[in-house]
């Protein structure tokens, strides 16, 4: 009797022990599996978009870092951004003169330690502004930062569109405020070079204190150099000039600096 009162005593044990490598081999089975996502080569989940682990004894799943990526890169998608992702990249960004090799050296030195910390380039027209920032974005997009790219002259529009329905406006502006990467492509450019309005600066100092506060990581390109963002609004080039400190660069506006890069600015 003592003999079969033992055997049944372990019987839930050895009934749980089996159930948690029956989950164990769930788990392996689903994460040895191919997905099918597509726009982003996912080594750790191979495109599932979600990983099987063991919880409590159980087969669980829970999102791949891959799906961050996966949604910056749906956001940089609809910004009109990607058809440029491949041209500039940083290993495109080419440095025949002194000035472009110092600004790539920043920009490389940047990728180190971007958490909290702004990057700038203002000044010259065609000089590569818009690459050497598109690239820094990118390759925090691959870090699993998501990044939302704000081409200036058209997103201002659009919130000047919505200034009339609070909700919808907050919204939008809250997303420039507290999103992990923002890219400001051609602060304050104008049509017929005008200068920006005065609502157009209030908000941008809106979005930007917001984000000097939070210390979330901005890169801004500008025509303006950092002189006149001053005579714009002080309180703007004060914090991008404390911010990015080093990671400021002004390319002096001289026409042999105008390369003319598609696209770029």
């Amino acid at each position: 009797m003592e003999g079969i009162a033992s055997i049944l005593a372990h019987m839930p044990m050895a009934g749980m022990a089996n159930q948690e490598e029956h989950e164990k081999r769930r788990v392996e089975w689903t994460n040895s599996r191919p997905g099918k996502l597509a726009g982003y080569e996912c080594k750790i989940c191979m495109n599932r978009g979600y990983m099987a682990v063991l919880l409590a004894g159980e087969k669980a799943v829970r999102d791949c870092v891959c799906i961050k990526i996966r949604r910056s890169m749906k956001m940089l998608d609809r910004s009109g951004l990607k058809p440029l992702m491949k041209k500039y990249a940083l290993e495109n960004y080419f440095t025949p003169e002194p000035w472009q090799k110092n600004i790539k050296a920043k920009a490389m030195d940047f990728l180190k330690n971007p958490e909290g910390r702004w990057f700038g380039i203002l000044g010259q027209t065609g000089s590569g502004k818009t690459h050497i920032c598109t690239a820094i974005a990118v390759a925090l997009l691959k870090m699993g930062k998501p990044v939302y790219y704000m081409l200036w002259n058209t997103d201002i529009k659009k919130l000047r569109a919505t200034v009339n329905d609070g909700e919808a406006h907050e919204k939008e502006v809250e997303k420039l405020k507290k999103i992990d990467v923002l890219y400001i492509d051609d602060l304050f450019k104008c049509k017929h070079d005008s200068e920006p309005s005065d609502a157009d600066v209030r908000l941008a100092f809106e979005i930007l204190n917001a984000r000097y506060n939070a210390q979330l990581t901005t890169l801004v390109s500008s025509e303006y150099s950092i002189d006149e963002l001053c005579s714009v609004d002080a309180a703007i080039a004060g914090r991008l000039n404390e911010m990015g400190g080093r990671y400021v660069t002004n390319v002096e506006k001289n026409p042999s600096r105008d390369y003319r890069w598609e696209g770029s600015a």
